[in-house]
């Protein structure tokens, strides 16, 4: 079976538990989070970064574990410290992150440490833009798109932009432009849409988006709980209404939707054109549905099961 690989970082979300100042550790980070949603559906997902010998980082490697991610290319590197990220919540369980990550193991991925082999014609690379700040983990995920473009492999780029995380928003969207040109799909918000580019319309938008990602057969935009809708570089559209559930907390809902469409590709119920990914975007959003009705984001993620009881 064919695998996805994704690259970049593995963090403490610290969930608020409802009293003042009192959280509870839950592993998180957007890349090892679409590793576990593909894991937990029978796919094969593998985490490609780089993990301390702390507390935390023996935490997350333990849940990885536990959900199925292969961790064949984690590295270990005990002269770093675990990014730890603090979670509160607006009224409509909406998230706001308060990241602390100086020079944090995650971001200390070097290039030399990439396997020339680990990726083989029919896989799947996956990135976020949180590993792309100015560091080494910038240049591992150079190094690991080279080789994925290689060996025939798509390339999957979740934008997931985090503002606070970047010295500047404007450094942020331009180092986000720069690695749009690799990916033969890429997921954005609404919101990281307008960010991008700068147009309100949002067909428009999406134009400019495909001008920038040259490379790139498939966009989606996510809308929350209005949905999500997947274009093409010929304006073509298939639009995925949310399943409505009451949102208990919308951690890793991204996470989970670019997972299942991964899920669907890899194991070959889906391709790179509108209509043959319609069916892994209704996939997609009945697995978020199953994540906003949970706390924490790995554990959330939900099985064939999930999903399978969630559509009757």
């Amino acid at each position: 079976m064919n695998k996805v690989v994704c690259i970049g970082e593995s963090l403490i979300d610290f969930m608020p538990t409802g009293e003042e100042l009192t959280f509870q550790a839950k592993a998180g980070g957007a890349p090892s989070n679409v590793c576990a949603c593909i894991a937990k559906l029978g796919g094969v997902g593998c985490y490609l970064g780089k993990l301390s010998e702390d507390i935390f980082s023996r935490f997350l490697l333990k849940n990885m574990q536990k959900y199925g991610v292969n961790t064949e290319y984690t590295i270990i590197d005990k002269n770093c410290q675990t990014a730890l990220a603090f979670v509160s919540h607006d009224e409509n369980g909406d998230r706001e992150f308060n990241f602390y990550r100086k020079q944090s193991c995650d971001l200390m991925l070097d290039k030399s440490e990439i396997p020339y082999d680990i990726l083989k014609e029919g896989d799947i690379l996956h990135f976020c833009s949180v590993g792309l700040v100015e560091s080494p983990s910038k240049y591992a995920h150079i190094r690991s798109i080279e080789l994925a473009k290689a060996n025939n492999c798509i390339v999957s780029f979740d934008v997931n932009v985090r503002e606070r995380l970047w010295d500047n928003i404007q450094n942020c969207v331009n180092t986000i432009k720069e690695f749009l040109v690799y990916a033969d799909i890429v997921k954005v918000t609404d919101e990281e849409l307008v960010l991008l580019t700068d147009i309100a319309d949002e067909k428009q938008a999406v134009n400019k988006i495909f001008d920038i990602a040259k490379n790139s057969k498939l966009l989606i935009v996510t809308k929350g709980g209005a949905g999500a809708i997947v274009y093409d570089r010929q304006g073509k559209s298939y639009f995925s209404k949310a399943i409505d559930v009451k949102v208990v907390d919308t951690t890793g809902a991204g996470d989970c939707f670019i997972g299942c469409i991964l899920y669907k590709l890899i194991i070959g119920e889906a391709k790179l054109t509108i209509n043959d990914i319609k069916e892994a975007m209704d996939f997609a959003s009945l697995g978020c549905g199953v994540v906003i009705g949970k706390k924490g984001a790995i554990e959330s993620m939900p099985t064939l099961d999930d999903i399978a009881k969630l559509k009757v």
